[in-house]
Order: C-alpha cells, then structure tokens, then sequence
C-alpha cells in the first residue's frame, strides 16, 4: 500500500520538530482514497546555542592564546619588534580554512575528521598522523599543565612548582570525568576573555598603529636578526596558532553538540578573529615594554610585564586569571582530541557524552595521557624552552594533519556536495605548501639554534 503526502519537505536530520498538520491520501479499493488529517512533527530549524559558538571560540582560543600562544607571541614581541606580526596572517587564515573544514567533514559524513582519514587513507598510511599527532598532543598536554601552575604561581608564589603540576592535572582529570561537554567548554571560554586586558594595554601603551599595521605586510628587515633565531620564532609562532589537537577536537565536538554547518562556518570565523586580536596584542605590548629594554621572556612573570606595567595590579590579575583559563581550556582539548583520535583509529567507542562504563578505553587513553605529561613536567625540563619547542614540532607535524584532511574534503563520496570549492582548495593549498617549507626547516634551526636560545 503507498502513501501520497502533500507538501511535507524534508530537513536535516538533526534539527529540532514541533507539531504540525499534514493531510495523508491512503488509497483504498477501486483506485480511490481516503483523505485523513493527521498531526506530525514538522522539523524546523535548530537555533543557535552559545555552547556551540562557543566551542569554536574555545578551540581558536586554545590554538592562539594558549601557554604556546602566550609565550611565543611575547618571546617575538621581545626579540623582534614588530617583525614577526605578519605570521599572524597566514596563522588566522590557515586556522579558519582546516577548522572549516574540519567541521564540514565531521557534518558531511556523520562521522569525527580523524575517523574518516583512518578508513580513506588505511590503517598503515593513518598510522603517520596518528603517531605525529600523539606525540604532539602529550608535549603539548605537559606546556598547559605547566603553563596553569605557573599562572597559578603569578599569585601564590609560595607554592612550589612540583606541587602545583600534579595538584592542576587532578583538578582536570576530575573535571573531565565529572563535568559534562558544554560546561567545560563555556567555563573555559568565558574565563578566557581575561585576555582581553592584552588587548586593552596595548591601546594604553599607545603604539605607533601605522607601524604595526605596515608590520602584518611588510616587516622591517633590521628586526629579523639573527635570521636563524627569527625563522625558529616564525616556525613556533605558526605552530602555536594551529596546534593540531585544535582540527580534531573542533571535528569530534561538532560530532557530540550535532550542529549544522552554519553554525560551524560562524564558530571557525568568530574564533579565529579572537584569537588573533589577542595575539597580535601580545606582540604590540612586549615590543612596546621588553623590546626597548632588550628583556626576553624567560618566565610567565616576563610574558606578564607588559601588560602589569599598562594596566597595574588589575592586569596581573587578569592576565593571571586568562593565562590559567586559556591553558586549563587547551588542557581540556588536548587531552581530549588525544583520546578522540587514538579511539577512532582503533575503533574503539569514544565521547565525553557517553557513560564512562560505556568508553572506558576513550577515558582510560587521556588518564595514561595526564600520567605521562606530569612525569615529564617534573622531570626538571623548563617549561619556557619546552614550550618554545613544542610549538615548532607542532608545526613540523601539521603537514601529516592538513594533508589527509585535504584529500578527505574533496571526495565526493564523503563530501557529498559539501566537497571544498576551488577557492577553498587554492587557499588550502598555499598553507600546506607554506607548511611542507616549515617542516623541512624545522629540525635543522631547531640544530642551529639550540631550540631558539642561541
């Protein structure tokens, strides 16, 4: 028996319903029908939730203004006036292009980014970006549980470092295992428009704008020496603004907050302008404050001083309080785009909605995460040197992430018609290319410049 329904459309699968009334024609014997009236649910659009904008202000939050971001944008301020401020271009446009993306295959396919690579690519070929981006993710987990511990010590300077990692890694470990998806992303986010107070001293500190907008173009060849120190700068600040956790962390949160892809185009962009403002302000203030003084950043303390000396005790504390919130929120995401990644290309289940007896291989890879980065952060490395490092083998490693993205986003039979456009493919293109230098430079300055202390 069929069933002839007059003007029911269909609609995403993941919006929201109310009730509506459509009107059913069941045939019945001779070729007639019988017209019945009958109540459904009629899908309408899913409004915009702030947990969703937010989730993609965190992620451009965590890959711009973490402790990476923090401290290399300072350290480049510092060393190199207002030479390294051009970076901050190709960071915020290859940034917008893959977390885009990103998203889109996640919401094309159904499926989280880094899934999708392990069945297109094969289990051996994925198995180069699973090991390049586990590696990174746990370097990366040891700079952000430092990084909340020397925040932490901003304030209270009497508790010792050894004390605050271990004590920073429980408080998140707890978080992660007791506080659900939305709240550790909105928290997170709101705590971390701390930072703004960098962006309000460097309005305070009144730098000459015409110069630093010059800078984002066009920077001054007398502020890039020693050249060897200020290509590993170059490489590190790219790395700090698309750390790689950032794609699949972006990718699975969209799969476990079901948006839609416009909400996801507003997320990547409204994130990424953030995270750019703020950094092009850590640069302006330490070139204003450290530069003249030839002062490199050394310490948090040293990342701190600009904007303390525009703002007084009320922008160490907001600093204090941003540098906590941004590093504790890039924690979170690591840690979790670690376990997101390791789960999908095993197979195993994972998520942060499900009951934890429902993943416990998802939650017990970030617990064997966490253990690893505190054994390492007590080892007696310093966390501004490792720092520094880490965001260089960030950006090494980017290639190995971007490049099976890419292929991804143009199959069709993943894709769909949501397969990259030719502008989005020649704009990719150019940042991985930009990206396939960097990783060939990257070991040899790491070399010669001892990891940027030479």
């Amino acid at each position: 028996m069929s069933v002839r329904c007059g003007n029911l459309q269909g609609a995403p699968p993941r919006d929201r319903t109310q009730n509506s009334t459509v009107h059913l024609h069941i045939p019945v014997a001779n070729g007639k029908s019988v017209p019945v009236t009958a109540s459904v649910k009629a899908e309408r659009r899913r409004p915009w939730r702030i947990s969703a904008l937010a989730l993609g202000v965190l992620a451009s939050v965590g890959g711009f203004v973490d402790m990476g971001g923090i401290i290399t944008s300072s350290q480049a301020g510092a060393s190199f006036h207002y030479a390294l401020l051009w970076t901050v271009v190709p960071g915020i446009v290859g940034f917008a292009v893959y977390a885009e993306m990103s998203g889109r295959i996640a919401l094309s396919s159904g499926r989280a980014t880094f899934d999708v690579v392990r069945e297109r690519l094969g289990k051996h070929l994925s198995l180069i970006p699973l090991v390049a981006l586990t590696f990174v993710n746990v370097l990366t987990l040891v700079v952000e549980i430092s990084g909340m511990a020397l925040a932490v010590r901003l304030g209270l300077r009497f508790l010792p470092q050894p004390v605050l990692v271990p004590l920073m890694a429980l408080v998140l470990l707890v978080l992660l295992w007791r506080v659900n998806f939305e709240l550790l992303d909105n928290s997170a986010a709101l705590l971390g428009l701390a930072m703004v107070a960098t962006v309000v001293a460097a309005v305070v500190l009144r730098p000459p704008w015409h110069d630093v907008a010059a800078a984002m173009v066009r920077p001054s060849p007398d502020e890039m020496t020693p050249t060897a120190d200020y290509l590993f700068a170059g490489i590190s600040l790219l790395g700090a603004y698309m750390t790689p956790y950032q794609f699949e962390f972006y990718s699975s949160g969209m799969r476990e907050q079901e948006e839609d892809v416009r909400t996801n185009w507003v997320s990547a962009i409204i994130g990424t302008v953030f995270g750019g403002l703020i950094t092009i302000a850590l640069i302006v203030v330490a070139a204003q404050v450290l530069y003249p003084q030839h002062q490199q950043v050394q310490t948090l303390e040293d990342a701190a001083s600009p904007t303390v000396s525009a703002l007084g005790s009320t922008g160490l504390a907001l600093f204090m309080l941003g540098a906590f919130a941004v590093s504790a929120g890039a924690a979170v995401e690591v840690s979790l785009s670690g376990a997101y990644t390791v789960c999908q290309y095993f197979g195993w289940g994972w998520g942060k909605k499900p009951r934890s007896r429902e993943v416990p291989l998802f939650h017990l890879t970030y617990f064997v995460m966490f253990v690893v980065a505190v054994l390492v952060a007590l080892s007696g490395i310093d966390p501004i040197r490792l720092t520094t490092v880490t965001m260089a083998l960030a950006a090494l490693s980017l290639p190995f992430i971007f490049g099976p993205m890419l292929i991804v986003a143009n199959d069709p039979d993943y894709m769909g018609e949501q397969r990259n456009k030719l502008a989005a493919n020649v704009v990719a293109m150019i940042i991985l290319a930009l990206l396939v230098v960097v990783t060939v430079a990257t070991i040899p300055l790491l070399v010669i410049t001892g990891g940027g202390s030479s």
